[in-house]
């Protein structure tokens, strides 16, 4: 009996179209840095790494506010020093804000308080400006991916600053209102008794006792007090000084 012939269907692969990959996701970044160097310095570093892209560069705070509001980036690379609107109430405003972007400062100011304010506004990353544009470049890619950076003389500076008690200026700022506050600020920045009364919508007679009652409150007698007050709490730049 001759054996029994099997026939075996040998299935061929068929072709099948390739799945296209997702496009890399592309970083949006705005960069608020007041001197002009070093801001297109930023911009050509960063705009030549891949999966980066500067859509704004601006000189003050308030253009920078603007165009974060107008463009939504992803992170902003940002200036603590400057003219102005600085980058202490920069983080503020914009915090209070709808945005949402990510934030890491570049600045050659790291003071206790000025560390501390970064730290309660929420940054994501600070790089000193004595380090190199090697570790700017690293850090951007580290806080665009959602991490942090935070280099070792900052967390020392942040462990300092909660290893001590606050000073006795610490608490008298607290003591302030909110509408306190803001008299201050537009004070230092040569309102006024007339100016911010316009600008908050008070009378006169209202402003000026909110001005008396601040500086009682903070021990200061005329405004070049007040605002070297304000410095020492880095709640205005030494440029309005």
């Amino acid at each position: 009996m001759s054996p029994r012939r099997v026939k075996i269907r040998v299935s061929r692969p068929t072709s099948q179209r390739a799945t296209p990959l997702a496009p890399p996701t592309t970083v949006r970044l705005v960069v608020v840095e007041d001197q002009a160097a070093i801001r297109e310095m930023i911009v050509e570093l960063l705009g030549n790494q891949p999966g980066h892209e500067v859509v704004g560069a601006a000189a003050t705070g308030t253009e920078g506010l603007e165009m974060v509001t107008r463009l939504k980036p992803d992170l902003v690379v940002l200036d603590i020093q400057m003219p102005g609107m600085g980058g202490i109430d920069f983080l503020r405003r914009l915090r209070r804000g709808t945005q949402h972007a990510k934030v890491l400062v570049f600045s050659a100011r790291q003071e206790a308080h000025v560390i501390r304010n970064l730290v309660q506004e929420g940054i994501q990353g600070y790089v000193n400006k004595s380090q190199s544009f090697k570790e700017l470049r690293q850090a951007v890619a580290k806080v665009a991916q959602g991490g942090n950076w935070f280099d070792e003389a900052f967390g020392q500076t942040v462990r300092d600053a909660l290893a001590n008690p606050r000073i006795q200026s610490d608490r008298l700022v607290e003591q302030l209102t909110p509408r306190e506050r803001e008299i201050a600020m537009l004070i230092a920045s040569s309102h006024s008794s007339k100016e911010v009364a316009h600008r908050l919508g008070l009378s006169i007679k209202t402003a000026e006792n909110h001005r008396s009652n601040l500086m009682r409150k903070l021990g200061v007698h005329d405004v070049a007090g007040l605002v070297r007050f304000l410095v020492r709490q880095g709640l205005v730049d030494p440029t309005n000084e």
